[in-house]
């Protein structure tokens, strides 16, 4: 009877196999975790290229420049100052949209949408020696690529780009 006592605690003391039972456990966890660093460095990723795009379509507007109104309005302040640079805005509406969304068109961006483009600070008659500051938002959609069940599917990213019109001298 001993010996039969002696080989149940061995068989209870042996761990053979429990290394195997923890990889089981362990290893969908650490995939679904590693899954999870992906899609938000991708996130990330995406929201860079987000402003990216955005600065460089405040960019485009910003070389869009009322050349007649350089021309016309090139004398110095009376401190010296430089007149200010005027950009090209839509006449209907007083915005950028469409030279920002051309940006867009020109190099083959269909992912992202224009939301916004506006120029503050636009020299006019009155006030001559400003410069203007462009700042252009847009939105693009981010898919995600493995946990997209958890994020609800696809989300909107956004971005924010400014610029400010400069001649060479």
């Amino acid at each position: 009877m001993r010996c039969h006592a002696d080989k149940l605690r061995a068989a209870l003391r042996d761990d053979r196999g429990s290394l195997s039972m923890a990889v089981v456990i362990w290893a969908p966890v650490i995939v679904l975790l590693m899954a999870f660093l992906v899609d938000v460095g991708l996130l990330i990723s995406d929201r860079t290229d987000a402003s990216d795009l955005a600065d460089q379509a405040a960019r485009k507007v910003a070389q869009d420049i009322d050349q007649g109104w350089l021309k016309t309005h090139n004398t110095r302040g009376p401190n010296g100052e430089d007149p200010g640079i005027k950009v090209n805005v839509d006449p209907n509406t007083g915005d950028c949209v469409p030279t920002a969304k051309q940006y867009l068109v020109d190099n083959g961006i269909q992912d992202a949408t224009i939301t916004s483009c506006q120029v503050a600070g636009n020299p006019t008659a009155q006030d001559l020696y400003v410069n203007p500051r462009i700042t252009v938002t847009l939105r693009m959609q981010y898919k995600p690529l493995f946990v997209g069940f958890a994020l609800k599917g696809d989300s909107t990213v956004t971005g924010a780009g400014t610029a400010t019109p400069v001649i060479p001298k």
